[in-house]
């Protein structure tokens, strides 16, 4: 494991990054480098890698996982990407993550259905299922978890959202009144719905509002 150079953090004058000649690196607070007697352009034996893993990252790394897991709920995808991006070495990181779903503090398809229970109002089934999918979730969990907890119409789903926004289409002015069925369009097409459903929802709506 050679060491190309180390890069003080800006932010932080007592931590650097360790940076490696593969690409990777780690963050190291400048004690530790010094006790671990790491410098730019040398090597680092497997000893003192696994001796800086045991009795800093690793606990470290379940500490940090622990830690983010009580800020709110996440897909293992993005726990890994957390941990990643705070500078911990992919050894750890996996080791954290074995750590936290052994007492199931991940749960990819816990975290799926109540994603769904608690936007399925508010969203489409196809935007559910983007979003899932941004977040690391396998495709058989988030359908299986669609099929069980998905229970909205998307007409419904936009009326309800046409009169909880309150678009006025009802407005004489001809113009005003095309600019804000412009704007319910866009609403409802950044959730994921059906142009075709939305059409026939809006011209539900704009009946209701415009009948005496």
């Amino acid at each position: 494991m050679y060491v190309s150079e180390i890069i003080p953090f800006r932010r932080s004058k007592s931590r650097s990054k360790v940076c490696l000649d593969d690409g990777t690196g780690f963050v190291l607070y400048n004690k530790e480098i010094h006790r671990f007697e790491i410098e730019a352009e040398k090597e680092i034996s497997d000893e003192t890698f696994q001796e800086i893993l045991k009795e800093i990252y690793i606990p470290r790394a379940k500490k940090k996982a622990m830690h983010l897991l009580e800020e709110q709920d996440r897909t293992t995808v993005e726990l890994e990407q957390k941990l990643r991006d705070s500078g911990y070495p992919k050894e750890a990181i996996q080791i954290a993550l074995d750590y936290v779903a052994s007492y199931h503090y991940t749960d990819d398809d816990r975290y799926a259905r109540n994603y769904i229970r608690y936007h399925q109002t508010g969203k489409s089934k196809k935007r559910l299922i983007q979003d899932l999918k941004k977040k690391g979730v396998s495709d058989d969990l988030i359908y299986q978890a669609m099929e069980d907890e998905n229970e909205t119409d998307p007409k419904e789903q936009i009326m309800k959202l046409l009169h909880k926004k309150k678009f006025d289409l009802g407005n004489s002015d001809y113009e005003k009144k095309q600019k804000e069925k412009a704007k319910a369009f866009r609403f409802l097409a950044s959730r994921g719905f059906e142009v075709s459903d939305i059409t026939e929802c809006v011209h539900i709506y704009q009946r209701e509002i415009e009948e005496p």
